[in-house]
């Protein structure tokens, strides 16, 4: 499956330095005001997996080569409107819609957003998977509403940012009819001077009225891995939850700091409340003197660009990190648990296009039925991001 991306992706790396070289972007038209602009966006994954015990993992978990995005961002701009459509290719038979919102932006604080886009709650969701700091989200996505059709507010200044909206589901599934989601954020750059940042967040949600049987649960840091090593009872329809997110985050010279510590409580689904809570704590470090930028506007790290890139006589970007992550799940009752995982990683970003990650992760049970299990994965990942 991979072999058929690979003459595309030799495409796009052949056109990418070309473009940087003439100085202009072979794939935007128009103006500043009026245009269309088309981002590929590829990802090619290889891994492979072990657990104890043996048979938590199926054969088919155990190895892994896809493509996990194949993706064509377009973004447009007409005077005050603009937005955004995204096509993923990746899934063999189906193209999902990861996201696809129109903008008006009545000043240059405000933006008005309409359409599948994301929840504006957690910092890592918005983050996005083109300048994530870590290959997967970390356990406490769990906890965090997914992407949904809504209408959301924007606003942002030099040191902070508000934003919240109205929700559905996800547009790929059933957009309209599994409740109404309300959710809120806040950000707030304490310290901000030059290139260097610290990040404060508040993130509020509620979901009303749900419609489909959901649960909780934790995973093995690896998209490959479907094993959840703790998980919830399922939370049946029409019943009502309430989360919280804090934030802390700072971009310091050449180190990067991002922590979570989320609250999410469930209840009136045919049984008692469930609190459910996690956070975890990651740190990185570049070994070139390269930085993370960050958007003050809308509370996010940008996309690494290397300082002195493959061809500009350099050797790119290299970092190097780690992550502690914690979810329990206790609360739902004695038959879930807690889990722990730990993560290391090393990124390449060997020019503003590409980029290449290895990273291994540790996940274990350390309570309930099933404490001690464990699972060891690892990821090698290249990326063409134009």
């Amino acid at each position: 499956m991979v072999s058929r991306y690979v003459p595309g992706l030799a495409l796009l790396l052949a056109v990418a330095p070309a473009a940087a070289e003439e100085g202009a972007d072979p794939l935007r038209f128009g103006n500043e005001d009026r245009f269309v602009a088309f981002s590929p966006f590829l990802q090619l994954d290889g891994g492979w997996a072990s657990s104890h015990p043996r048979d938590l993992l199926g054969d088919d978990e155990r190895r892994e080569g896809s493509v996990r995005r194949a993706r064509i961002y377009t973004d447009f701009g007409y005077d005050d409107f603009g937005g955004r459509l995204v096509l993923d290719f990746a899934t063999p038979g189906r193209v999902e819609v990861p996201y696809a919102f129109i903008d008006y932006a009545p000043s240059d604080a405000v933006t008005l957003r309409a359409g599948q886009q994301d929840v504006t709650y957690s910092f890592q969701e918005l983050q996005g998977s083109r300048s994530a700091l870590f290959a997967e989200d970390a356990l406490v996505e769990t906890l965090s509403p997914a992407d949904a059709v809504g209408a959301a507010a924007l606003y942002g200044a030099d040191r902070w940012s508000l934003s919240g909206g109205v929700f559905g589901s996800d547009i790929n599934r059933q957009p309209f009819d599994d409740g109404i989601g309300l959710a809120a954020r806040a950000t707030y750059a304490p310290y901000l001077e030059g290139d260097d940042a610290v990040h404060l967040g508040l993130g509020l949600s509620a979901g009303f009225d749900r419609q489909e049987t959901f649960s909780l649960s934790g995973g093995a840091g690896v998209d490959f891995v479907s094993a959840s090593l703790v998980s919830t009872d399922d939370f049946e329809p029409k019943g009502k939850t309430q989360g919280a997110n804090l934030e802390l985050a700072a971009t310091l010279g050449r180190f990067t700091l991002q922590s979570q510590y989320m609250v999410l409580h469930a209840e009136g689904f045919g049984r008692r409340g469930t609190t459910a809570q996690g956070g975890y704590l990651g740190a990185l470090v570049f070994l070139t003197p390269d930085h993370r930028a960050y958007d003050a506007r809308s509370g996010i790290f940008e996309q690494v660009e290397p300082r002195r890139g493959l061809g500009e006589g350099g050797f790119g970007a290299l970092e190097i990190g780690g992550r502690l992550d914690y979810l329990d799940l206790t609360d739902d009752g004695p038959d879930a648990g807690a889990e722990f995982a730990a993560t290391a990683i090393a990124n390449w970003y060997p020019t503003d296009q590409l980029r290449f990650t290895a990273t291994h992760v540790h996940s274990r049970t350390v309570d309930g039925p099933d404490d001690g299990e464990r699972v060891n994965a690892t990821l090698l990942r290249a990326a063409f991001i134009y």
